[in-house]
């Protein structure tokens, strides 16, 4: 801790876990950004909602900057570790056998040429069968980040909340006026939240 702290860095300790912290957080979201996409949701209607929430980059974006085969080599070992709720998203699977891995190749959910960034076709997206309002879209991207976090302290894979806010902050750059993700969960009310995630498990097919 002295070590990191001389160099001027922030460091969080966590038990030696699959995803230690910010990743074992960052799948639920980046899988259900998948799943959204699955339902139809356009990759630029979601960075778009994501961004208004505060997030520097959509997770459609996120998805092609790490690249589809390391985020889904991740996700496998993190689906191996805690099972269903850490599933893969067909999506991200397909994208990973047709190669489209991103950013560094000019191909992923976007197309990449210099500065222009286009849809893929190559995808074959579904289009939407049902409306599905962005305050659902948003709902679904964090909420699972807060039930993943609430794992993390149930299991004492980290200390106290305060230390999922700051990693999540500088780990993820999750917008720094929302206090962290654990504060916007209390803001938000956690019952509310609990609440909705019974009501998406009940109502939406993955």
């Amino acid at each position: 801790l002295q070590f990191a702290r001389g160099l001027g860095k922030l460091p969080v300790v966590v038990r030696d876990v699959r995803g230690f912290l910010v990743n074992r957080i960052l799948v639920p979201y980046i899988n259900e950004a998948a799943y959204l996409m699955e339902e139809g949701v356009s990759p630029f209607v979601l960075d778009t909602v994501a961004k208004k929430f505060g997030m520097p980059m959509g997770p459609a974006e996120l998805i092609d900057h790490i690249g589809v085969d390391v985020g889904h080599k991740v996700a496998r070992i993190l689906e191996a570790a805690y099972g269903s709720r850490m599933k893969v998203a067909p999506l991200l699977e397909r994208m990973k056998a047709n190669g489209f891995y991103g950013k560094r190749v000019g191909a992923g959910l976007y197309r990449y040429q210099g500065d222009t960034m286009k849809l893929n076709p190559g995808l074959d997206l579904p289009k939407m069968q049902r409306i599905i309002p962005e305050e659902e879209m948003l709902k679904r991207l964090i909420y699972p980040m807060v039930q993943e976090a609430s794992r993390c302290l149930e299991e004492k894979g980290v200390a106290e909340p305060g230390a999922v806010d700051i990693a999540m902050i500088m780990g993820t750059g999750f917008p720094p006026f929302r206090a962290g993700l654990l504060h916007y969960a209390d803001d938000t009310g956690i019952r509310k939240i609990a609440e909705e995630l019974e009501r998406f498990a009940s109502t939406v097919d993955h």
